[in-house]
């Protein structure tokens, strides 16, 4: 009966087509996507990105809401999702600054899987595997700030701002939200043990020294 009632979302086919991704590895996806102690607006965000309805110029040009699809970042190209996130030219140097630092993250890897590692779909979808070496919580976390800072930046923009640095936007915003986590685990509830796991092992950006957090960014 289940069956009958219950449709898996299509807005998923594009990643899918994107990346070669399985219906079945999206449950994996969707349990970072969704994890209870990220901040609402990075779970909102990722939920969007994954069922694919931002509201992008090429889709708001459908709609009769603006006169053209151009992306207001780099002003060349027109914007839809993919180019969001992946293909505007005024991300170059973030994704080079988000490459040095995945190189760090891996450093230590000690899995067979990591030849399965993407850079492109890792920033859309995470990492879907557990990896000997990896902190796949932090990294998964890691990259929903990444997606938010890009998303923040362009909406910024769009918005008037100008000279929005998205390197020091996400740097804040990464250091904000894992202290949020830190006060919220350890100092409220005690949950030391928790905040380890999910963000101090096997984690060469950050380390808790004397009950402060250092960040090597």
């Amino acid at each position: 009966m289940l069956e009958n009632i219950v449709e898996e979302p299509v807005g998923i086919e594009l990643w899918k087509s994107e990346f070669d991704v399985t219906s079945e590895a999206f449950s994996r996806i969707w349990e970072h996507v969704n994890m209870y102690w990220k901040p609402s607006n990075l779970v909102e965000l990722d939920f969007k990105v994954l069922h694919n309805c931002i509201f992008t110029n090429v889709k708001l040009q459908k709609i009769g809401l603006v006169d053209d699809n151009i992306c207001k970042v780099c002003c060349s190209e027109k914007e839809d999702i993919l180019h969001i996130f992946m293909n505007c030219d005024k991300l170059e140097d973030f994704h080079n600054y988000l490459s040095s630092l995945l190189v760090r993250i891996f450093e230590n890897c000690d899995s067979d899987k990591i030849s399965l590692v993407r850079s492109e779909e890792l920033l859309i979808l995470g990492l879907r595997w557990h990896m000997k070496g990896v902190n796949d919580s932090f990294l998964n976390f890691f990259m929903s700030v990444a997606r938010y800072c890009i998303f923040r930046r362009r909406n910024l923009l769009n918005s008037g701002y100008s000279n929005v640095n998205l390197i020091k936007l996400f740097q804040y915003t990464l250091k904000h939200y894992v202290t949020y986590m830190y006060v919220y685990l350890c100092r409220c509830h005690n949950m030391s043990h928790i905040f380890q796991k999910k963000f101090v092992m096997d984690n060469p950006l950050l380390e808790e020294t004397d009950n402060v957090l250092v960040f090597k960014l």
